[in-house]
């Protein structure tokens, strides 16, 4: 039986609704323009697996991307294989690994090829995958149809922390755009499911086979592509219609220790101009609609947290393992050049201020109310004056012994934060750490938290929740 005819979106689990559902819209990772804010909307503070679940609907596969809501439709991307997956990891995957095996006098093939056991899957081991997406109704949580966007073996290995589908889709509304990264494609569909285009590229190797994450974003009849690797990457504006190419930006030539990233651009407009944001490679580069750089920064380390823009400034970070290598830089409009802070600064003309250990190792930093919210790995939560970058307050959330890979959004006055074991703490957006809530689903979750109208969707290991 082929693995198609097996991925119907099953066990979809009602609870009686008692509000009217108002369906809007979250249409790219983090939602409008990135910003992981929803303010037009209204969320439950409180629920269980029982309680204020509109539905929740059994996912085949796996996959991190999160679920994207246009509608009456909420799309959401898997990968399915015919063997097992290795077991999902969780938790904090340090050097300490390594450095526990070098003390047993490893040599150093043999410390790579233990970490490679523990921590990756390779693309031998993973068999044939099947490259899904699916429209959900997101009344019912009803599968409305379901498409098979590739099959083949994977290009490359992932990290038992990422899956073959951890790239968010986008919408612009007419169509669909499913990406499952560089390495396999990016897939256009009708709102009914008739795909129009599909855009392929060479695979190229990632770092240690981590495999990749960065999502698609569209602007103005186009789409964003970004594939920085440890081979051939480039950054691609295709167009929306057609998925024919407009310019590529070739970024090999870019110096870095780390070559391959995972973060998503960003559009930023302003009464200047249009710019889209790019981190990787050691940098962070703006690139006008004509492809050509406008500005550039250096030292971005682990280029996993995207970009956000809120007050006329743009937040630029990088994550790194550790505390060291974590920076945070408030840009202005209209930088121009190399912007890189010398040695010594912590602001230019262009940078209004900056924090040498901030940014989130995976998260992605919210701006909301005036504030900066960046969440570590090891759920060390920092809040700062979005202004000054002044501190406003640190905290563990949730006390300690949480860890974190997801990014944070926010709605009504609340900060909505998903712990990798599935617990959601609300936190109320303020100068002090204030638990609203602390929410449990049970089960393993990476993938960032959407919101549309009066529904937060989360999706776990197995299940997609939609709560209200």
């Amino acid at each position: 039986m082929r693995i198609l005819a097996s991925l119907v979106l099953a066990g979809v689990v009602f609870v009686p609704a008692v509000r009217a559902a108002s369906p809007a819209a979250w249409p790219q990772f983090r939602g409008p323009n990135g910003a992981g804010v929803a303010d037009d909307a209204t969320l439950p503070v409180s629920w269980s697996t029982t309680e204020h679940v509109a539905w929740a609907a059994d996912l085949p596969g796996r996959g991190w991307s999160s679920p994207i809501v246009w509608g009456d439709r909420v799309f959401v991307t898997s990968a399915v294989n015919t063997n097992a997956f290795k077991a999902p990891g969780k938790g904090i995957f340090g050097n300490d690994y390594a450095a526990e095996l070098e003390k047993q006098g490893l040599s150093e093939d043999e410390i790579v090829k233990k970490l490679v056991a523990r921590d990756i899957e390779l693309a031998s081991e993973s068999g044939e995958i099947s490259y899904v997406v699916a429209a959900l109704d997101a009344r019912t949580g009803k599968v409305v149809w379901q498409r098979e966007a590739h099959r083949g073996p994977p290009p490359g290995g992932r990290h038992r922390k990422n899956t073959y589908a951890s790239e968010t889709p986008a919408t612009d509304g007419e169509r669909l755009y499913a990406s499952f990264g560089g390495n396999v494609g990016v897939f256009c569909y009708t709102r009914d499911g008739t795909l129009l285009w599909s855009r392929t590229w060479k695979p190229q190797p990632i770092y240690l086979d981590f495999g990749t994450a960065s999502s698609p974003v569209v602007h103005e009849g186009r789409v964003y592509q970004l594939h920085d690797n440890d081979g051939e990457s480039f950054f691609v504006a295709l167009d929306a219609r057609t998925g024919k190419e407009i310019w590529t930006v070739k970024r090999t030539d870019l110096d870095s220790r780390l070559a391959s990233g995972w973060a998503t651009p960003l559009i930023w407009t302003t009464d200047k101009r249009t710019e889209i944001v790019t981190i990787g490679r050691g940098f962070a580069i703006s690139y006008g609609l004509d492809g050509k750089e406008l500005w550039r920064a250096k030292g971005f380390r682990q280029s996993t947290p995207s970009p956000v823009v809120a007050g006329g400034l743009l937040y630029i970070g990088s994550g790194s393992q550790g505390e060291a290598n974590r920076p945070l830089l408030a840009v202005r409009p209209g930088a121009a050049g190399d912007i890189t802070l010398k040695e010594g600064e912590t602001s230019n003309a262009s940078v209004a201020w900056s924090l040498p250990r901030f940014t989130g190792y995976t998260p992605s930093p919210l701006a909301y109310r005036g504030r900066i919210y960046a969440v570590n790995d090891n759920g060390v939560l920092q809040v700062a004056d979005a202004a000054t970058g002044a501190e406003v307050y640190k905290a563990r959330i949730g006390g300690g012994g949480f860890t974190f890979s997801s990014s944070p959004i926010a709605s009504g006055g609340r900060v909505y934060v998903a712990s990798e074991d599935g617990d959601v703490f609300v936190l109320g957006a303020g100068d002090r750490y204030d638990e609203l809530a602390h929410n449990t689903l049970g089960e393993m979750t990476l993938a960032s938290p959407a919101a549309a109208g009066d529904r937060l969707y989360v999706r776990t290991l197995t299940k997609l929740y939609c709560l209200r």
